[in-house]
Protein backbone atom coordinates (compact mmCIF):
# COMPACT_ATOMS: atom_id res chain seq x y z
CA UNK A 1 0.00 0.00 0.00
CA UNK A 2 1.17 3.70 -0.86
CA UNK A 3 1.73 5.95 1.87
CA UNK A 4 0.48 9.50 2.31
CA UNK A 5 2.55 11.21 4.66
CA UNK A 6 1.77 14.58 6.36
CA UNK A 7 4.41 17.37 7.26
CA UNK A 8 2.74 18.83 10.96
CA UNK A 9 4.52 21.91 12.38
CA UNK A 10 4.19 22.23 16.23
CA UNK A 11 3.87 25.48 16.01
CA UNK A 12 0.36 26.15 13.77
CA UNK A 13 -2.90 26.74 14.37
CA UNK A 14 -4.18 22.99 13.89
CA UNK A 15 -6.69 20.91 16.51
CA UNK A 16 -6.86 16.97 16.51
CA UNK A 17 -10.08 17.02 15.21
CA UNK A 18 -8.83 18.64 12.01
CA UNK A 19 -6.47 16.29 11.43
CA UNK A 20 -7.71 13.25 8.94
CA UNK A 21 -5.85 10.91 10.61
CA UNK A 22 -7.65 7.66 8.41
CA UNK A 23 -6.43 9.29 5.53
CA UNK A 24 -3.19 9.47 6.92
CA UNK A 25 0.08 6.57 7.10
CA UNK A 26 2.50 9.06 8.59
CA UNK A 27 3.12 12.21 10.18
CA UNK A 28 6.33 13.99 10.17
CA UNK A 29 6.63 16.06 12.71
CA UNK A 30 8.11 19.25 12.43
CA UNK A 31 10.72 20.37 14.04
CA UNK A 32 13.17 19.87 16.30
CA UNK A 33 16.52 21.74 16.28
CA UNK A 34 20.33 21.67 17.59
CA UNK A 35 21.46 23.77 20.25
CA UNK A 36 24.84 22.78 20.47
CA UNK A 37 24.54 19.25 20.45
CA UNK A 38 21.24 18.85 22.30
CA UNK A 39 17.99 18.67 20.81
CA UNK A 40 15.07 21.86 21.29
CA UNK A 41 12.58 22.82 22.11
CA UNK A 42 9.77 21.23 24.25
CA UNK A 43 7.26 20.41 21.79
CA UNK A 44 3.78 21.85 22.67
CA UNK A 45 1.24 19.87 21.14
CA UNK A 46 2.83 16.18 20.51
CA UNK A 47 0.53 14.61 23.74
CA UNK A 48 -2.51 15.19 21.18
CA UNK A 49 -0.72 13.22 18.33
CA UNK A 50 -0.04 10.47 21.29
CA UNK A 51 -3.37 10.31 21.80
CA UNK A 52 -4.31 9.53 18.68
CA UNK A 53 -1.80 7.05 18.32
CA UNK A 54 -3.76 5.31 20.70
CA UNK A 55 -6.63 5.55 19.43
CA UNK A 56 -4.93 4.77 15.45
CA UNK A 57 -2.17 1.93 16.05
CA UNK A 58 -1.20 2.05 12.44
CA UNK A 59 -0.19 5.91 12.57
CA UNK A 60 3.23 6.41 12.45
CA UNK A 61 4.91 9.37 13.90
CA UNK A 62 8.42 10.33 13.01
CA UNK A 63 10.53 13.44 14.79
CA UNK A 64 12.03 15.87 12.04
CA UNK A 65 15.06 17.63 12.54
CA UNK A 66 15.92 20.42 10.69
CA UNK A 67 14.50 22.49 8.18
CA UNK A 68 15.50 25.31 6.31
CA UNK A 69 17.87 27.71 7.97
CA UNK A 70 18.29 25.23 10.45
CA UNK A 71 22.14 25.54 12.10
CA UNK A 72 23.97 22.77 13.51
CA UNK A 73 24.33 19.77 11.37
CA UNK A 74 27.56 20.24 10.01
CA UNK A 75 29.21 20.19 13.53
CA UNK A 76 26.88 17.70 14.86
CA UNK A 77 27.85 14.90 12.42
CA UNK A 78 31.66 16.37 12.00
CA UNK A 79 33.41 14.15 14.13
CA UNK A 80 32.74 10.29 15.67
CA UNK A 81 32.86 12.07 19.26
CA UNK A 82 30.15 14.32 18.16
CA UNK A 83 28.09 11.69 16.22
CA UNK A 84 27.92 9.42 18.92
CA UNK A 85 26.53 12.46 21.24
CA UNK A 86 23.97 13.51 19.05
CA UNK A 87 22.74 10.21 18.17
CA UNK A 88 22.27 9.89 21.94
CA UNK A 89 20.31 13.25 22.07
CA UNK A 90 18.51 12.49 19.08
CA UNK A 91 17.31 8.77 20.06
CA UNK A 92 16.23 10.08 24.02
CA UNK A 93 14.29 12.80 22.22
CA UNK A 94 12.67 10.28 19.75
CA UNK A 95 11.95 7.89 22.60
CA UNK A 96 10.52 11.01 25.30
CA UNK A 97 7.96 11.99 22.69
CA UNK A 98 7.29 8.42 21.98
CA UNK A 99 8.02 8.75 18.16
CA UNK A 100 7.89 5.98 15.90
CA UNK A 101 11.71 7.16 14.04
CA UNK A 102 13.69 10.00 12.98
CA UNK A 103 13.55 12.36 9.58
CA UNK A 104 16.67 13.90 8.64
CA UNK A 105 15.88 17.51 7.38
CA UNK A 106 19.35 19.38 6.61
CA UNK A 107 19.14 21.90 3.61
CA UNK A 108 21.99 21.19 2.68
CA UNK A 109 25.15 19.14 3.68
CA UNK A 110 28.07 20.82 2.13
CA UNK A 111 25.68 24.32 0.96
CA UNK A 112 25.65 27.30 3.05
CA UNK A 113 22.70 28.88 1.01
CA UNK A 114 20.32 29.02 3.94
CA UNK A 115 23.15 30.75 5.71
CA UNK A 116 24.59 27.86 7.60
CA UNK A 117 27.71 26.25 8.44
CA UNK A 118 28.61 23.91 5.69
CA UNK A 119 32.02 21.66 5.22
CA UNK A 120 33.46 19.81 2.39
CA UNK A 121 33.46 16.52 4.29
CA UNK A 122 29.60 16.85 5.28
CA UNK A 123 28.30 14.54 2.86
CA UNK A 124 30.91 11.91 3.84
CA UNK A 125 30.03 13.00 7.27
CA UNK A 126 26.43 12.66 7.05
CA UNK A 127 27.03 8.92 5.49
CA UNK A 128 28.91 7.67 8.25
CA UNK A 129 26.07 9.40 10.65
CA UNK A 130 22.71 7.60 8.96
CA UNK A 131 24.79 4.43 8.99
CA UNK A 132 25.88 4.59 13.04
CA UNK A 133 22.07 5.81 13.48
CA UNK A 134 20.65 3.32 11.46
CA UNK A 135 22.94 0.69 13.77
CA UNK A 136 21.34 2.21 17.20
CA UNK A 137 18.06 2.28 16.05
CA UNK A 138 18.33 -1.50 14.94
CA UNK A 139 19.32 -1.94 18.65
CA UNK A 140 15.94 -0.59 19.80
CA UNK A 141 14.03 -3.22 18.51
CA UNK A 142 12.07 -5.08 20.53
CA UNK A 143 8.52 -7.38 20.80
CA UNK A 144 6.83 -3.67 21.95
CA UNK A 145 8.82 -1.43 19.25
CA UNK A 146 9.75 -4.14 16.21
CA UNK A 147 10.66 -1.22 13.88
CA UNK A 148 12.36 2.34 14.06
CA UNK A 149 12.62 4.18 11.12
CA UNK A 150 15.03 6.74 9.66
CA UNK A 151 14.16 8.95 6.96
CA UNK A 152 15.42 11.88 5.12
CA UNK A 153 14.33 14.77 3.35
CA UNK A 154 16.21 16.08 0.15
CA UNK A 155 15.98 18.65 -2.34
CA UNK A 156 14.37 17.75 -6.30
CA UNK A 157 17.56 18.92 -8.41
CA UNK A 158 20.21 16.85 -9.20
CA UNK A 159 22.84 19.32 -7.26
CA UNK A 160 20.97 19.02 -4.53
CA UNK A 161 20.75 15.29 -4.72
CA UNK A 162 23.90 14.38 -5.45
CA UNK A 163 25.07 16.79 -2.13
CA UNK A 164 23.73 14.52 -0.11
CA UNK A 165 26.07 11.72 -0.79
CA UNK A 166 30.37 11.92 -1.50
CA UNK A 167 31.08 10.71 -5.05
CA UNK A 168 27.39 10.97 -6.37
CA UNK A 169 26.84 7.13 -5.29
CA UNK A 170 23.91 7.45 -3.14
CA UNK A 171 25.17 5.29 -0.64
CA UNK A 172 23.45 6.98 2.03
CA UNK A 173 19.97 5.81 0.84
CA UNK A 174 21.02 1.90 1.97
CA UNK A 175 20.41 3.18 5.79
CA UNK A 176 17.06 4.80 4.77
CA UNK A 177 13.40 3.29 4.96
CA UNK A 178 12.97 5.98 2.30
CA UNK A 179 13.77 9.39 1.04
CA UNK A 180 11.42 12.53 1.20
CA UNK A 181 12.19 14.56 -2.22
CA UNK A 182 11.01 18.36 -1.48
CA UNK A 183 9.53 18.48 -5.35
CA UNK A 184 8.06 21.83 -4.58
CA UNK A 185 10.38 25.37 -4.27
CA UNK A 186 11.43 24.48 -7.41
CA UNK A 187 11.37 27.40 -8.57
CA UNK A 188 10.63 30.73 -6.87
CA UNK A 189 12.68 32.18 -4.43
CA UNK A 190 15.47 34.06 -5.84
CA UNK A 191 14.00 34.54 -9.28
CA UNK A 192 12.00 36.96 -11.45
CA UNK A 193 11.23 34.29 -13.72
CA UNK A 194 7.71 33.04 -13.24
CA UNK A 195 7.42 29.13 -13.16
CA UNK A 196 5.89 25.83 -11.71
CA UNK A 197 7.16 25.27 -8.49
CA UNK A 198 5.85 21.76 -7.66
CA UNK A 199 5.29 20.46 -11.21
CA UNK A 200 5.10 16.55 -11.70
CA UNK A 201 6.75 16.36 -15.24
CA UNK A 202 8.76 18.99 -17.39
CA UNK A 203 7.35 21.77 -19.58
CA UNK A 204 8.69 23.72 -22.44
CA UNK A 205 10.41 26.76 -20.63
CA UNK A 206 13.66 27.72 -20.66
CA UNK A 207 13.75 26.82 -16.68
CA UNK A 208 11.28 24.37 -17.45
CA UNK A 209 13.20 20.88 -17.15
CA UNK A 210 13.10 19.87 -13.47
CA UNK A 211 10.38 17.82 -12.32
CA UNK A 212 8.88 15.67 -9.83
CA UNK A 213 9.37 12.74 -12.29
CA UNK A 214 12.67 14.22 -13.55
CA UNK A 215 13.91 13.67 -9.63
CA UNK A 216 12.50 10.21 -9.66
CA UNK A 217 14.69 9.38 -12.88
CA UNK A 218 17.65 10.55 -11.21
CA UNK A 219 17.11 8.57 -8.43
CA UNK A 220 16.53 5.22 -10.25
CA UNK A 221 19.04 5.78 -12.76
CA UNK A 222 21.75 5.97 -9.38
CA UNK A 223 19.63 2.49 -8.84
CA UNK A 224 17.47 3.22 -6.07
CA UNK A 225 14.50 1.09 -5.22
CA UNK A 226 11.24 2.92 -6.24
CA UNK A 227 9.63 1.99 -3.26
CA UNK A 228 12.41 4.08 -0.92
CA UNK A 229 10.97 7.19 -3.04
CA UNK A 230 8.29 9.75 -1.85
CA UNK A 231 7.54 12.67 -3.67
CA UNK A 232 6.40 15.59 -2.27
CA UNK A 233 3.25 18.14 -2.98
CA UNK A 234 3.07 22.25 -1.64
CA UNK A 235 -0.28 22.88 0.30
CA UNK A 236 1.04 26.75 -0.50
CA UNK A 237 1.81 28.47 -3.73
CA UNK A 238 4.25 30.37 -5.17
CA UNK A 239 3.66 33.72 -5.82
CA UNK A 240 5.12 36.31 -8.48
CA UNK A 241 3.25 40.20 -9.65
CA UNK A 242 3.78 42.60 -12.18
CA UNK A 243 3.85 41.15 -15.69
CA UNK A 244 4.62 42.51 -19.28
CA UNK A 245 0.04 43.79 -20.06
CA UNK A 246 0.59 41.97 -23.58
CA UNK A 247 1.65 38.94 -21.32
CA UNK A 248 -0.69 35.68 -21.82
CA UNK A 249 1.12 33.29 -20.33
CA UNK A 250 3.61 34.29 -17.79
CA UNK A 251 5.10 30.60 -17.14
CA UNK A 252 8.97 31.27 -18.25
CA UNK A 253 8.65 35.31 -18.22
CA UNK A 254 9.84 37.49 -15.97
CA UNK A 255 7.55 39.32 -12.93
CA UNK A 256 8.41 42.64 -11.09
CA UNK A 257 8.87 40.43 -8.44
CA UNK A 258 10.64 37.54 -7.08
CA UNK A 259 8.88 34.38 -6.58
CA UNK A 260 9.40 34.44 -2.28
CA UNK A 261 6.09 35.08 -1.82
CA UNK A 262 4.00 32.45 -0.51
CA UNK A 263 -0.06 31.73 -0.03
CA UNK A 264 -1.99 29.11 1.83
CA UNK A 265 -3.44 27.10 0.16
CA UNK A 266 -7.08 27.74 2.72
CA UNK A 267 -6.25 31.25 1.67
CA UNK A 268 -5.45 30.91 -2.17
CA UNK A 269 -8.61 28.70 -2.26
CA UNK A 270 -10.71 32.11 -1.90
CA UNK A 271 -9.14 33.80 -4.74
CA UNK A 272 -9.83 30.59 -7.06
CA UNK A 273 -13.61 30.47 -6.07
CA UNK A 274 -13.86 34.08 -6.58
CA UNK A 275 -12.05 34.90 -9.71
CA UNK A 276 -12.44 31.08 -11.60
CA UNK A 277 -11.93 32.93 -15.28
CA UNK A 278 -8.13 33.03 -13.96
CA UNK A 279 -7.35 29.30 -13.31
CA UNK A 280 -5.29 27.47 -15.48
CA UNK A 281 -4.08 23.49 -15.92
CA UNK A 282 -0.98 22.91 -17.59
CA UNK A 283 -1.51 19.86 -19.37
CA UNK A 284 2.68 19.50 -20.06
CA UNK A 285 3.29 20.36 -16.29
CA UNK A 286 0.70 18.36 -14.83
CA UNK A 287 0.27 21.56 -12.61
CA UNK A 288 -2.46 24.04 -12.21
CA UNK A 289 -1.56 28.34 -12.17
CA UNK A 290 -3.59 31.45 -11.58
CA UNK A 291 -3.09 34.63 -13.69
CA UNK A 292 -5.23 37.68 -13.38
CA UNK A 293 -2.20 39.70 -15.87
CA UNK A 294 -0.58 40.74 -12.67
CA UNK A 295 -0.06 38.12 -10.14
CA UNK A 296 0.58 33.94 -10.83
CA UNK A 297 0.57 31.39 -8.74
CA UNK A 298 2.05 28.37 -8.68
CA UNK A 299 0.46 25.64 -6.39
CA UNK A 300 -0.98 22.28 -6.13
CA UNK A 301 -4.98 21.65 -6.37
CA UNK A 302 -6.74 18.83 -6.48
CA UNK A 303 -6.50 17.77 -9.73
CA UNK A 304 -2.81 18.15 -9.45
CA UNK A 305 -2.96 15.71 -6.22
CA UNK A 306 -4.99 13.02 -8.03
CA UNK A 307 -2.10 13.41 -10.96
CA UNK A 308 0.64 12.82 -8.38
CA UNK A 309 -1.15 9.77 -6.27
CA UNK A 310 -1.20 8.08 -10.11
CA UNK A 311 2.08 8.53 -10.79
CA UNK A 312 2.80 7.19 -7.27
CA UNK A 313 1.14 4.03 -8.31
CA UNK A 314 1.96 3.91 -11.64
CA UNK A 315 5.41 4.01 -10.90
CA UNK A 316 5.23 2.13 -7.93
CA UNK A 317 6.62 4.50 -5.43
CA UNK A 318 6.83 4.75 -1.75
CA UNK A 319 4.26 7.79 -1.35
CA UNK A 320 3.36 11.24 -1.30
CA UNK A 321 3.82 13.50 1.28
CA UNK A 322 3.11 17.18 1.88
CA UNK A 323 4.28 20.12 3.33
CA UNK A 324 2.36 21.49 5.66
CA UNK A 325 -0.76 20.20 7.09
CA UNK A 326 -2.08 23.16 8.60
CA UNK A 327 -2.03 25.33 5.05
CA UNK A 328 -5.04 23.32 3.95
CA UNK A 329 -7.46 22.44 6.63
CA UNK A 330 -10.54 21.58 4.74
CA UNK A 331 -8.58 18.31 4.02
CA UNK A 332 -9.62 19.25 0.40
CA UNK A 333 -5.92 18.23 -0.87
CA UNK A 334 -5.08 14.95 1.26
CA UNK A 335 -8.98 13.64 0.41
CA UNK A 336 -7.87 14.31 -3.25
CA UNK A 337 -4.67 12.41 -2.94
CA UNK A 338 -5.98 9.44 -0.83
CA UNK A 339 -8.94 8.48 -2.78
CA UNK A 340 -6.12 7.58 -5.54
CA UNK A 341 -4.12 5.75 -3.38
CA UNK A 342 -6.36 4.10 -0.86
CA UNK A 343 -9.49 4.04 -4.00
CA UNK A 344 -11.52 4.38 -0.46
CA UNK A 345 -11.32 5.86 2.87
CA UNK A 346 -8.62 4.00 5.29
CA UNK A 347 -10.75 1.98 7.84
CA UNK A 348 -10.60 4.31 10.83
Amino acid sequence: MAELIAYLDDNTNWKTSDLPVNQLTCINYAFAKFNGFQLVPHLKKINFINMLKEKHPTLRTIISVGGWGTEGFSDAVATKESRHTVIANLVSYMKRYNFDGIDIDWEYPGDSSAGIKSRSTDSVNLLHFLRELRTVLNGLVNSDHPRYWLTAAAGASDRLLNLMSPSSDYTYMAYLDYLNVMTYDMRGSGTKIAGHHTNLLPYNAPNGQLSANSAVQTLTTHKIPTEKIVIGSAFYSRDWFGFDENIQKPIGKEAATFGDHTTAYGKLRELISAYPQNVFWDDEAQAPFYFDGHRFSSYDDPHSMVKKAEYVLDRHLRGLMFWEYSLDRSNTLINAAANVLFKQPKSR
